[in-house]
């Protein structure tokens, strides 16, 4: 090969392999193992990020907020849904042929669907955990003209984790629990939900305690239940509540006690408290509960 073509070789990025991104997660589980020993698997979680618009903390529940790749910022959906509503009668007012909508923070307007992935890819250039996380999912589920690509997925999601995500964590445990891009296993898959749990995720602490409790460790899952629903989590206060009232004995019931659900309710009531504001009491989730 002559000098132009190595020139030329050396400059198209490399093509990313199977061989490449195990031989990533191999040094991050590596890492994360060490980064466990010790830790107390029922801390309290974490504080999550205020509203960059009504500084109210943000919500556990991923479809409680939007991320805007445009300025980086993660408003709540009370905030989104009161933008809109004030866009939406101007629009009207203005007889305006068509409806415009723009980030609530920085006014940007909204971005087409590559115009998105542009500024997603230009926030994960600066290091930004949620940006890396969002490319990973577009590019399992082929959203916004991307194609479907598991191993690209990975990639964002181990950068996602390096840089201390939560949400991430779940997406690669999830890999490994269905062998998506790579081969199932449950050991790692746990780590990883564990991870994300002990970063604040009630999504992996909630996985955690459905995963424990099925695999007949009712005491352990059920811990896992009550730390996220203490911290809001309507799918572990449903859980352990139906594991409460069953008619019958239900494993596990041995371990609520009245007390107990008596400081989860009120545990989990004051959480979901914390985090209401005025504009979010106007429009709230409906999205439906997990299921185990």
């Amino acid at each position: 090969m002559g000098k132009k073509g190595k020139k030329a070789q050396a400059g198209k990025p490399k093509k990313l392999t199977p061989k490449d991104v195990g031989k990533r997660l191999d040094v991050l589980v590596k890492k994360l193992k060490e980064e466990l020993k010790g830790a107390d698997l029922f801390a309290p979680l974490p504080p999550t990020e205020d509203c960059a618009i009504c500084l109210v903390p943000l919500s556990r529940v991923a479809t409680n907020s939007t991320y805007f790749a445009c300025c980086g910022n993660m408003i709540c959906v009370g905030c989104v849904q009161e933008n809109e509503a004030l866009i939406k009668k101007q629009n009207e007012e203005n007889a305006a042929k068509s409806k415009t909508y723009t980030c609530p923070f920085c006014r940007e307007l909204k971005p087409f669907a590559d115009e998105h992935i542009r500024q997603l890819e230009a926030r994960a250039l600066k290091n930004d955990h949620v940006a890396l996380h969002q490319l990973g999912s577009a590019f399992t589920t082929g959203d916004c003209g991307l194609p479907k690509d598991d191993l690209k997925a990975l990639d964002y999601w181990i950068r996602a984790v390096e840089l201390g995500s939560g949400e991430a964590c779940p997406q690669i445990g999830y890999s490994y629990s269905s062998g998506r891009g790579v081969s199932k296993d449950m050991d790692r898959a746990d780590l990883f939900f564990l991870v994300g749990a002990l970063i604040g995720n009630n999504i992996a602490r909630h996985i955690i305690g459905c995963n424990e409790y099925n695999s007949g460790n009712h005491r352990i899952g059920i811990r896992h239940w009550k730390v996220a629903a203490e911290a809001g989590s309507q799918h572990s206060i449903d859980n352990l509540k139906k594991i409460y009232i069953a008619d019958g004995k239900m494993p596990g019931k041995e371990f609520i006690s009245k007390e107990e659900m008596d400081t989860v309710y009120r545990s989990g009531h004051e959480a979901q408290e914390e985090v209401k504001s005025e504009e979010r009491e106007k429009h709230r989730d409906d999205a439906a509960n997990m299921k185990c």
